[in-house]
């Protein structure tokens, strides 16, 4: 007869040093990272995907239609919502994947305090978001610009400011948006379900508010439309013919970090009243 499963209790109190716990907890993190092979073929995925997402773009680009600079940040946009689709994935079985798989509770066990822990994977997920948006934005920007001058689509109007602040702005747009799939997979835990509700929200219920003028206006304050605005602040939301017209990039940035905090701000909250078997 098999003995039953232990259950791993609940620890809310904090160590005296937070700071060596949460140390501790990064370099467990860290590790995991660097030894399993998924996050980094799920990164080589979502560069391979936003550049060929990137070359279609470029291929059916119009000059009538959009600005010199419309058109290269419209190229990039294609490529970084695919890579921070991806790489949120991998944010979201950061967490869940371990109760799917029964490791969180050796995770528990090394780092009992639980807010810490997903605490550390929210940072050193973002960092590996952080990383694989800068290949991705530029690769996809080295394939782009040449290409959009090739065929005089990318004059000299184009500002510096304007790519680099396209260039920047979609790199950290997925490394927030992997910090946003922790969050979102410490919430709900069930990978399957995590990933269905974050694909359906931002695919099918985001850009439905983006499509309907009478709640057009509302787009830009959320998630999709904080992402977007990042790096395309002052244009109108992609997606639509008259889109709304994005928020500024710090604004935005507050705003999707502050998703991100609240989300997981309410998964401590319910996980510290869960048992882990």
């Amino acid at each position: 007869m098999n003995a039953p499963a232990a259950v791993l209790p609940v620890t809310a109190g904090r160590p005296r040093d937070h700071g060596a716990g949460m140390r501790a907890a990064m370099r467990i993190e860290i590790r995991k990272l660097i030894t399993t092979r998924a996050w980094w073929v799920l990164g080589l995925v979502a560069i391979a995907v936003a550049v060929l997402v990137t070359v279609l773009t470029v291929a059916g680009a119009n000059a009538s239609r959009h600005s010199p600079l419309e058109i290269f940040t419209g190229a990039l946009i294609g490529g970084v919502q695919t890579a921070y689709m991806i790489t949120a994935i991998a944010g979201i079985t950061a967490v869940a994947g371990e109760y799917r798989h029964h490791t969180v509770t050796a995770s528990y066990l090394a780092i009992p305090h639980r807010g810490r822990l997903i605490s550390a994977k929210l940072v050193v997920l973002a960092g590996y978001g952080l990383l694989v948006g800068a290949v991705t934005v530029g690769v996809c920007s080295a394939i782009a610009a040449p290409w959009l001058s090739a065929r005089h689509l990318l004059n000299g109007t184009v500002s510096a400011a304007g790519v680099t602040r396209a260039v920047v702005g979609g790199t950290v747009a997925i490394a927030v948006m992997t910090a946003v799939g922790v969050a979102v997979g410490a919430l709900l835990r069930n990978q399957i379900a995590a990933v269905g509700a974050l694909l359906v929200y931002l695919f099918a219920i985001e850009q439905t508010v983006n499509n309907i003028s009478a709640t057009r206006s509302v787009y830009p304050y959320l998630p999709g439309g904080a992402v977007q605005a990042l790096a395309f602040s002052g244009h109108r939301a992609f997606g639509s013919p008259t889109g709304a017209v994005l928020l500024n990039p710090w604004l935005a940035a507050l705003l999707i970090v502050g998703y991100a905090v609240v989300i997981t701000a309410v998964a401590v909250r319910t996980s510290i009243r869960r048992d882990v078997s």
